[in-house]
């Protein structure tokens, strides 16, 4: 890291920028400590920004010069200012559903509850479920979708094991419905007779070819569906009215300017692009929102892969990917060759089940996780699984390159299915040369460091989520290799030249790349460890690239948009491990201030119009959950 000295430099823009800054700026944050993390990481002290963008950085005495009667002025006293912060995996819409869902109500979400508070039998869920069918009149043959947040193993194997297809017939024979049951939430269904009907009727060579589901004793589908299988019935959901969901898909967004995050990317249903459309013309975004296209995989035609242009949308809403969703579960879901120590831990249903012990009866059906991407993988218990004469997920890839498009925004989490998934995407490339460069992984949960120059050889992403607070239990499960080799090795794919981005909770997420400290204060993967700088380039640099904006966004340079965080705290002198409680005071997105904290609002007299000005403690308390869970919603 070195300070650059401005000076002069200032008054030779050239173009746009130059007449910019002849105009005057209408922004000037000026003695700060500004990390540009530009190329050579400079620090500079002040910034002035017009039309959204940044049109001068450098020294104070200089920046000042730029400001204008109707300039606003904020002297920063010092405090560090650091690019916005770009997150590459966070799924907005199921959290807007989950905080916010009360707001609008099951009816205009399209999605009902199950409370598994009060259920011990599996006469407990047909009740709630002909309770919702009594009090909505549904129009016959319309699906219904059940939200479910069970809280312990026993209701997660009640749920699969311990009912079929005909218990939920009781609840209703005229409407197909659809209870989602995976971790992550697409990574299983359970549909009851009629859902049978007409996904068979609709795409049952498909099944019957890519599978996967489960049969019962009378040699018939059971109502257990696995992917590809089981992701068929989402497009088929009615979808929520935009305008409904608008205004809490926006409340949920600007939750995120509080940890300073201008950029956010997922992956999205259609019924979901519809509503940030909504939000993007209104003029209300408060960050940028990047998006991979899921029902493109969703829906067995790959037709509507043609067609697709990857960047299409606007500066605050943009295609980046199309998207499988997911290769494998989360937990004891991750396709793993590692052995498991079956006297391992269990904790919750979801991902306590990293335990995998035999009090798991799910651990036992799948011992190497949901491999999803291995065509011999069954699933289930010993003889429910049918079998699959076809794999579809190398053929959808292999359109995905043949069109032209990107695969990024998905969910791999195990060692085995990044070797498998490297293993498809080498061999489109040994075809089409080049062809995914630039596709990307997300979570970093199990990554074989042996495969890591397999995917810089391909110019493979990642977008990693640093998981060393749950290494004790990998090193339980897995073993202590595993838990300091193979949980998000960022440095050694950093040190391969392999683009990485970060996704989590940020500042968290910064700590433990830089201490590789579980709660406990014990390092899990030392030599993985980075500097400060190196970590925030991950998170800055690393996610624009992601979101294939590296030119717009991801530093503070002449010419980018504006964006931006001021913090409470010098992120690069403080102790390490007071990083994760760095407090966000102000996040600005394209020059227009998002967020303030109220702290310092009335220190400075600044509340700009437009600008959340609210602690964490109370954006908890706007929060109005319902009973769902995004283990339960349908994204």
């Amino acid at each position: 890291m070195r300070k650059r000295i401005f000076g002069t430099f200032l008054f030779v823009l050239l173009g746009l920028h130059a007449v910019q800054a002849q105009q005057g700026a209408e922004t000037v944050l000026y003695n700060a400590k500004v990390l540009t993390v530009d190329s050579q990481f400079t620090v500079a002290e002040a910034v002035a920004i017009r039309d959204g963008k940044f049109i001068a950085v450098g020294e104070t005495a200089e920046i000042l010069k730029l400001a204008g009667p109707n300039t606003i002025k904020l002297d920063l006293k010092g405090k560090t200012v650091i690019p916005g912060l770009v997150h590459t995996h966070f799924h907005t819409h199921l959290q807007a559903e989950d905080d916010y869902g009360a707001e609008v109500g099951n009816e205009k979400l399209k999605m009902f509850p199950i409370n598994f508070r009060i259920v011990k039998t599996k006469e407990d869920v047909i009740s709630q479920i002909q309770n919702v069918m009594n009090a909505f009149k549904f129009k016959p043959g319309e699906w219904v979708f059940f939200s479910l947040t069970p809280l312990s193993i026993e209701q997660m194997n009640l749920l699969w094991e311990g009912m079929s297809r005909y218990d939920l017939d009781q609840a209703t024979p005229d409407n197909p419905i659809a209870l989602s049951l995976g971790v992550p939430s697409n990574s299983g269904m359970f549909v009851n007779s009629k859902g049978i009907e007409v996904l068979w009727s609709k795409y049952g060579d498909f099944i019957e070819k890519y599978g996967r589901y489960w049969v019962g004793a009378d040699g018939k589908p059971d109502g257990h569906l696995e992917p590809p299988a089981g992701r068929l019935a989402y497009p088929l959901l009615p979808p929520p009215d935009p305008r409904d969901l608008a205004d809490i898909y926006r409340k949920q967004l600007e939750d995120m300017t509080l940890q300073g995050i201008t950029t956010v990317s997922t992956r999205l249903p259609d019924y979901s692009v519809e509503i940030y459309k909504l939000v993007d013309a209104r003029g209300q975004m408060p960050v940028r929102f990047a998006y991979g296209l899921q029902d493109t995989f969703d829906t067995p035609d790959m037709n509507r892969l043609k067609g697709i242009k990857i960047g299409q949308g606007s500066d605050k809403l943009w295609l980046i990917s199309v998207t499988s969703g997911m290769v494998d579960g989360a937990g004891f879901g991750w396709c793993t060759d590692l052995k498991r120590n079956d006297k391992g831990v269990t904790n919750s249903p979801s991902f306590g089940a990293l335990g995998m012990d035999a009090s798991n009866p799910q651990a036992e059906w799948y011992p190497k996780g949901w491999c999803h991407l291995d065509i011999e993988f069954r699933g289930g218990p010993k003889g429910k699984g049918a079998p699959l004469k076809g794999n579809y997920f190398p053929e959808w890839f292999g359109e995905v390159a043949a069109n032209g498009l990107r695969s990024a925004n998905t969910h791999v989490g195990g060692d085995a299915s990044h070797r498998q998934l490297l293993t498809m995407w080498e061999q489109i490339d040994a075809a089409k040369p080049g062809a995914v460069k630039g596709w990307a992984m997300d979570h970093c949960n199990l990554v074989n460091p042996k495969d890591i120059s397999r995917a810089a050889r391909l110019g493979v992403m990642f977008s990693c989520a640093i998981g060393v607070g749950g290494a004790g239990n990998i090193a339980k499960v897995f073993g202590e290799e595993a838990a300091h080799n193979f949980i998000a090795p960022v440095k050694s794919m950093l040190d391969a030249g392999i683009n990485v981005s970060l996704e989590g909770s940020l500042w968290p997420s910064l700590e433990a790349l830089i201490t590789r400290k579980d709660r406990e204060g014990k390092v899990w993967g030392a030599h993985e460890r980075l500097d400060r700088a190196t970590a925030l380039r991950v998170v800055t640099n690393g996610g624009s690239r992601y979101v294939l904006k590296e030119k717009e966004v991801g530093s503070i340079e002449v010419g980018k948009y504006a964006d931006l965080a001021i913090l409470d705290r010098d992120y690069l002198t403080i102790p390490e491990s007071d990083i994760s409680e760095i407090q966000v005071l102000v996040t600005a997105m394209g020059g227009r201030f998002r967020f303030v904290h109220p702290d310092f609002a009335n220190e400075n007299n600044f509340r700009p119009a437009g600008a959340l000005i609210l602690t964490r403690e109370q954006i908890a308390q706007r929060h109005q959950k319902f009973e769902s869970s995004a283990l339960g919603n349908r994204g």
